[in-house]
């Protein structure tokens, strides 16, 4: 581990819990601290414990980003059937939201959805290309977000053009979305503007080394390259913790990092050989104090768990 200025974030005691999830792309911790992962097998799986696991709902496709809302439904954004839905873990029932398109674009690869405090969602959508891997070679910038209204009633773009857009987060004052480009392997920021958001801005350096000269028909050969998987990084998963530190895995490197308040970047646990930490892709928060760190991967068939030296920012549902 390292650190650049400022006391060096740590994680510590990192360990396998609920071990069977298919996919665990996303963890989310409940206001009464259970823990839940995506899980292409069924919908969303709970962790009981280190070993076991119990499975909710049942919606096909592939279950991406989750997030609980305050009714206690789960949301999920499913990539490859390009579904937004809604799932009430009491009976399993299974709504959907929004699917197909949306002002003439594809939903196909939904990929996250994000609740604010309004009770808005905010989603993204990696690309409009029926051919995924076309869009990772050539690097287009063809995804876009959109908002659900609180009502759940009505829903619009409202950015286009951004490339592979992936996980979201809000500050704590929710004054801007940042949003994790995959294929840039780098964090943008949108201003809030009611129901609709600014222009984009660059939040922080880029964490990963693609260079211009690997973008096109090659792209694809390259990838298969464990050494330059690793160097693209290929930014994934993001959350902020309670300090204002934004931290974000890199899905092919097996890093994950923190971007300060100041821009600077410290990476807070490696892995290279993904001998633990494989695939991560997202970063979830509990425990009484906070500091219990949840880690979800999309290869690995397990969610780890760690302690924390910096708390989480609570999310909408745990306030």
């Amino acid at each position: 581990m390292s650190g650049t200025g400022a006391t060096t974030i740590e994680v510590t005691g990192l360990h396998i819990v609920g071990r069977g999830p298919d996919r665990p792309e996303h963890v989310v911790v409940a206001a009464d601290g259970r823990v839940f992962a995506s899980d292409k097998a069924s919908a969303v799986a709970e962790l009981i414990d280190d070993n076991a696991i119990r499975r909710i709902g049942q919606v096909g496709g592939e279950p991406n980003g989750i997030a609980l809302d305050r009714d206690g439904h789960f949301l999920i954004a499913n990539w490859g059937l390009g579904v937004l839905q809604d799932l009430d873990p009491a009976t399993g029932a299974i709504t959907a939201l929004l699917s197909g398109q949306l002002d003439g674009r594809p939903l196909r690869w939904l990929n996250f959805v994000l609740l604010d405090s309004t009770g808005a969602l905010w989603c993204s959508v990696s690309t409009m290309a029926d051919d995924l891997m076309d869009t990772i070679v050539r690097g287009a910038a063809d995804g876009f977000i959109f908002r659900v209204a609180p009502d759940r009633q009505s829903a619009h773009v409202v950015a286009d053009e951004v490339n592979f857009p992936n996980c979201m987060a809000l500050d704590r004052d929710e004054d801007y979305l940042y949003v994790v480009r995959t294929l840039a392997a780098d964090v943008v920021r949108f201003p809030i503007e009611g129901e609709t958001l600014g222009p984009q801005e660059q939040y922080g350096p880029p964490l990963g080394d693609r260079r211009p000269d690997e973008y096109g028909p090659d792209a694809g050969r390259l990838l298969g390259d464990p050494a330059v998987g690793k160097r693209w990084g290929m930014a994934d998963g993001c959350a902020f913790d309670a300090e204002g530190n934004l931290w974000v895995t890199l899905v092919l490197a097996n890093r994950i990092v923190a971007i300060r308040p100041d821009g600077q970047v410290q990476t807070v646990l490696e892995d290279p050989e993904g001998a633990l930490l494989n695939g991560p892709t997202s970063i979830a928060w509990g425990g009484p104090d906070m500091r219990d760190i949840y880690i979800g991967s999309i290869t690995a068939p397990y969610v780890l768990k760690g302690r924390s030296s910096v708390p989480g920012l609570p999310l909408i549902h745990q306030r």
